[in-house]
């Protein structure tokens, strides 16, 4: 039987799945219905882990009360909304107090059956300890010029989600990349795959990212 999947949705849900999963496990995090809508706030002040998903056309009550929700968190958040309701909560952005940012592409594999073999001069191996977890928030906050305490604060929330592991890169020792797989349903997300500075354009990056892909498919 031919089995015909929707990868944009999966790629959605698994987004969804990811922030909500971060808000669960963090110290400050909150996540709430708001009818179809989902809010998810991290409570730390980055936007990309405090998001409103709005995926299908909303009642413009919910998503008032859920971006008058978000605004109390005192945090910046991101309203995310995906095709074809992208126009109809555009023409409420003034009401709700909103601007447009700049959108947000993903990429989504139908199969994993050709993952090369490891070949790279950064060794990558899971974290699984508190000294590790801080070399993978410090390269982290490196490679994405973000505060390393709210890195710690969102690395130490993955940590304690059943479903995210981390993985980290060296080259001869030293901390050099970092990656995230978070997985919901038979869905593997990959995400946060960055090189420190000095480290980049030698592969690691792409490394890295076949890495957090094979442990997906090994999960399966």
């Amino acid at each position: 039987m031919l089995v015909t999947r929707d990868f944009v949705t999966d790629a959605n849900e698994n987004l969804r799945s990811a922030v909500g999963t971060l808000a669960d496990e963090a110290q400050t995090g909150q996540v709430r219905q708001f009818g179809p809508l989902t809010a998810a706030c991290a409570g730390v002040p980055a936007p990309i882990f405090n998001r409103v998903f709005v995926f299908d056309t909303p009642p413009i009550s919910k998503l008032s009360a859920a971006v008058a929700w978000m605004a109390e968190r005192d945090v910046p958040f991101w309203v995310t909304v995906t095709e074809p309701v992208v126009e109809e909560v555009t023409n409420h952005r003034a009401d709700l107090d909103l601007v447009t940012a700049a959108e947000q592409p993903g990429i989504a594999m139908a199969s994993l059956d050709e993952i090369p073999s490891r070949d790279s001069v950064a060794e990558i191996a899971a974290v699984t300890d508190p000294d590790e977890r801080d070399a993978f928030s410090t390269v982290t906050a490196s490679a994405f010029e973000w505060s390393l305490d709210v890195v710690e604060q969102v690395d130490q929330a993955a940590l304690a989600a059943d479903d995210v592991r981390l993985f980290l890169g060296r080259v001869d020792g030293h901390p050099a990349a970092s990656g995230l797989l978070i997985q919901s349903g038979h869905v593997a997300g990959v995400y946060s795959v960055g090189v420190v500075e000095e480290f980049r354009r030698r592969g690691i990056g792409e490394a890295m990212s076949w890495e957090v892909l094979r442990a997906g498919r090994e999960a399966g």
